[in-house]
């Protein structure tokens, strides 16, 4: 018996070839994990690309950003002659926290999708203080959600960042290097630290680190090591009643109850628990050590 070709197959079927049906799935799931996770209605949708020519030069960072309201705003921003993809991608996330930081938009919830795994990793392993710093300035008025989705799949938010940024690529290289000189000062005083230290540049270091995670949601909790990395077998809690992230673990895990009763006599909001005064914050850290 001769067997007949897959490509045969899919053309007499016409069933589409395999790599056309995974990049359809992977579309779908993208699509379902923005609409069904972060409703647009509720969220204020901010999404990066950036890329260099060549991966080397001539970088670019795209911006577009969706509001509940139904408005929307997009900007692009050279990022220097000699840059690389990982620093374009970088600075796309930067400017997009600063825009978002000084927003006058009501809603309270923001999610950054970006198709960056990279940089993603970076600032769960504190390699990027400059962006987690400026992340963790939105924290503070906001609740903030990093979240990756694959690039070129068919979101279009994320199609007219890449579409912004390599307009921006295309610009001439002088007006690039001329620009990405004028920038460096205003990020610079962006990222400064402000002279009046609020509750969280109180805490020590490795104390801002653990907080940043529990706030971000982007920890070593089952939830988003199993959906993020595939690194948990589950997104359930080891006491089995529901997905561990950092509300269940502060307020709920019945494994914790002795110890929370200990640090919290009486019943706080999560909110007090990861926004409020030093002593407070201290508490929690106490709790999660």
């Amino acid at each position: 018996m001769v067997s007949t070709p897959i490509k045969d197959i899919e053309q007499l079927t016409h069933i589409q070839p395999l790599n056309k049906r995974r990049e359809a799935k992977m579309m779908i799931h993208a699509e379902k994990v923005t609409t069904e996770k972060y409703p647009s209605e509720a969220w204020i949708h901010v999404y990066t690309d950036g890329s260099a020519t060549s991966a080397v030069s001539n970088g670019g960072a795209g911006i577009h950003i969706d509001f509940p309201c139904g408005d929307n705003l997009e900007t692009s921003v050279a990022t220097g002659l000699h840059c690389t993809n990982y620093r374009a991608e970088t600075e796309a996330l930067i400017q997009a926290a600063s825009i978002i930081q000084h927003c006058t938009e009501d809603c309270q919830q923001v999610v950054f999708l970006t198709d960056a795994l990279s940089v993603l990793e970076a600032i769960e392993t504190d390699k990027l203080r400059n962006l987690s710093t400026k992340l963790q300035q939105i924290t503070k008025t906001r609740q903030v959600v990093l979240q990756w989705i694959p690039a070129h799949c068919g979101i279009l938010g994320n199609e007219k960042a890449d579409t912004l940024d390599k307009k921006e690529q295309a610009k001439n290289s002088s007006a690039t290097t001329s620009n990405s000189k004028r920038k460096t000062p205003i990020i610079k005083a962006i990222m400064r630290s402000p002279k009046n230290k609020d509750s969280y540049h109180l805490l020590t270091r490795q104390q801002q680190v653990t907080l940043f995670r529990l706030r971000t949601g982007h920890n070593r909790l089952n939830s988003h090591m199993h959906r993020k990395f595939r690194l948990a077998s589950s997104p359930i809690c080891t006491c089995g009643q529901e997905d561990q992230t950092t509300e269940h673990i502060l307020h709920r895990s019945p494994q914790q109850q002795k110890i929370r009763e200990e640090i919290w006599p009486h019943k706080e909001s999560l909110a007090t628990k990861l926004y409020n005064n030093k002593k407070d914050l201290e508490r929690t850290m106490l709790f999660v050590v």
